[in-house]
């Protein structure tokens, strides 16, 4: 009998074990979301609704936990949302133990294709999985508001579609005008990243110029790189000394020529290991060039302290 009650106990703590890790799927479905990327696509084809992707972090993040309570725990949230929704849960907790190999699998994979940095992100994406709205963060919005922007978002693959139409009936620079028009809608790297095939053709139809769409858009491709190659150098700079971190970033600078925001980090990060390195002349300069390279960015501000700060006469 004692054998008998250890097997059973044994088998009984399996089941439970099992049920914990189906947690996460179970609830999601039970709140209206699913945690299956290729399954919510299939929905989505079969229903004509896009597919509103949560990337979040769901046990660590306070502006996820921050967007889940005054947000999409709602009644106007469930109520209006699923209306013209299919709704994805993409979570990476810190307690993993009760999510699925297919779900701790995923979310990696697709962090990394749609470029996300930060949770909560909410992404918007057609059928085929190609986004046409990104938002990052959560500034506090009251769910009625929330959600009143977020179903008003999907006008956006409507402008879209209208546009790659009449670019499917196009050729030459006007059709890349048209596809430009297409993909200039969403975030400029979300569409670099995500829409490869489409830049492609509009370098190629803009191959001299004319429109200015091929500098454009090989400058976006450049920017993208640059910041790739950038997160790596300042990986590696832990174990570096600082004059080399500094020199690296400046390599990158010449290489791709970036623009922007990107060349504000950049320079900014230069001057950071420039001044570790003990030139506090060459580091505020950089730091000045940083400003000026994206002065309306919300770095530039943080950046003009620092200058105060660190380089009082």
């Amino acid at each position: 009998m004692k054998s008998f009650n250890k097997a059973f106990t044994a088998a009984l703590l399996g089941v439970v074990a099992l049920l914990g890790v189906q947690t996460t799927a179970v609830q999601a479905a039970e709140e209206g979301w699913l945690v299956d990327f290729e399954e919510a696509k299939k929905l989505s084809k079969e229903t004509g609704k896009p597919i509103l992707m949560e990337f979040t972090g769901s046990d660590w993040c306070p502006p996820c936990k921050a967007l889940h309570k005054e947000v999409l725990s709602q009644d106007v949230f469930k109520t209006e949302v699923p209306k013209s929704y299919i709704l994805l849960k993409l979570d990476n907790p810190r307690d993993k133990s009760h999510q699925t190999d297919a779900e701790k699998k995923q979310y990696p994979v697709l962090a990394k294709k749609y470029g996300v940095r930060g949770v909560p992100t909410v992404m918007l994406v057609d059928d085929e999985g190609k986004p046409f709205h990104q938002q990052v963060g959560f500034g506090g919005d009251k769910a009625e508001k929330w959600v009143a922007d977020i179903v008003a978002k999907s006008e956006i693959r409507a402008k879209r579609d209208s546009a790659l139409e009449k670019a499917a009936a196009a050729s030459g620079v006007e059709k890349a005008k048209l596809l430009d028009e297409a993909i200039n809608l969403i975030d400029e790297k979300l569409a670099v990243a995500t829409y490869g095939d489409v830049v492609a053709q509009i370098i190629e139809l803009d191959e001299e110029n004319e429109a200015g769409l091929k500098a454009k858009y090989v400058g976006l491709q450049n920017n993208v790189k640059f910041e790739e190659e950038m997160q790596g150098v300042m990986q590696a700079s832990r174990g570096a000394a600082p004059e080399e971190t500094a020199g690296k970033l400046g390599e990158l600078v010449a290489k791709y020529k970036p623009s922007g925001e990107p060349l504000q980090m950049a320079l900014y990060y230069q001057g950071f290991f420039t001044m570790r390195a003990g030139d506090k002349e060459k580091a505020k300069v950089l730091m000045e060039k940083a400003v000026a390279a994206a002065p309306d960015s919300r770095n530039s501000l943080q950046i003009k302290q620092i200058i105060s700060q660190q380089f009082k006469d």
